[in-house]
C-alpha cells in the first residue's frame, strides 16, 4: 500500500466520494504549480491548459478504477487518455523566428503532469508527488545548469543577420580572424524576403586565447563587425 494512503487510512486508497475529492485537490494543485512556473516563462501552455491535462489524467484512472472496482479485468481509459495527451501536447512545439525548436519542454511536462495525475488517480500518491517533485526540481533548475555548461563550452549556437548575402564570405573571413571558425550554418526561412540575410550558426572557439573570454564577449565582437545587423547567442 501507498505510504501516504497508509498514513490517510484505507478510505485513501478505495473509490469513495472523499478519495476522489483528496485526489481532485491534490491534481488540480501539482497541475496548477506546473502550470504557472510554464506561464511565467510565457510558454505556449499556461495554467489552464496543465489543469485540463491532469484532470483528463486523473478521470481517466478513477474511470478505470470505477471499472476494475465492478469487476473489470483491465484498464482501458487512461493509456487512451495518456496517448491522447501525447498526441495533443505535440501542438506546442513550434519553431521560432531564430529557428529554435521551442516548446518541447512544456510538451513532455503536459505528458508528465498527465500520467503525474492518472498516478494519483490509482491512489500511488506518494509515488505521484515525489515524481512531481523531482520533474519541477528538474524544469526549474536544471535549465540555469545547462545554460551555465554552455556558456563555458568551446562551441556558440547563435542567430546572425548580415546586411546581405554578399557579406557571408568577408563576415567569414572577420570570424577567422577574430579566432572563431564556424562548424554549421543554415539560412533562417522566416527571414527570406525581408532583405536581410539571416542565419543560425554554430561556431567553434579556435583561438585558446579567446577561451579566457564569456561568449557575451565574443558575441559582442561579432555584432561589431561591418557586415552584422544583428548577433544573438542562443540557448
Amino acid at each position: 500500500m501507498d505510504i501516504i494512503a497508509e498514513a490517510l487510512g484505507s478510505w485513501a486508497s478505495e473509490f469513495n466520494t472523499y478519495s476522489c475529492l483528496l485526489k481532485i485537490s491534490l491534481c488540480v494543485i501539482i497541475s496548477m504549480i506546473a502550470g504557472t512556473e510554464r506561464a511565467t516563462k510565457l510558454h505556449s501552455a499556461g495554467i489552464k491548459t496543465f489543469i485540463f491535462v491532469g484532470l483528463a489524467g486523473l478521470s481517466g484512472a478513477l474511470g478505470d478504477m470505477y471499472i476494475l472496482s465492478r469487476g473489470g479485468s483491465f484498464s482501458l481509459i487512461t493509456p487512451a487518455v495518456i496517448i491522447g495527451v501525447a498526441i495533443i501536447s505535440t501542438n506546442t512545439i513550434l519553431f521560432s523566428s531564430k529557428n529554435q525548436l521551442r516548446g518541447l519542454t512544456t510538451s513532455v511536462g503536459l505528458w508528465c503532469v498527465g500520467i503525474i495525475s492518472a498516478l494519483i488517480g490509482f491512489g500511488l500518491y506518494f509515488v505521484g508527488i515525489v515524481v512531481f517533485v523531482l520533474f519541477m526540481l528538474v524544469i526549474v533548475f536544471l535549465p540555469k545548469f545547462e545554460k551555465r555548461m554552455k556558456q563555458k563550452s568551446a562551441y556558440i549556437e547563435a542567430h546572425i543577420e548580415l546586411k546581405s548575402r554578399d557579406g557571408l564570405q568577408v563576415f567569414t573571413g572577420a570570424l577567422r580572424q577574430l579566432g572563431l571558425k564556424i562548424n554549421d550554418i543554415e539560412i533562417n526561412p522566416a527571414y527570406v524576403n525581408s532583405g536581410l540575410a539571416v542565419y543560425s550558426m554554430n561556431m567553434r572557439i579556435v583561438n585558446s586565447e579567446l577561451k579566457s573570454k564569456s561568449h557575451k564577449e565574443l558575441i559582442d565582437a561579432v555584432s561589431s563587425m561591418e557586415t552584422v545587423v544583428y548577433a544573438e547567442e542562443i540557448f
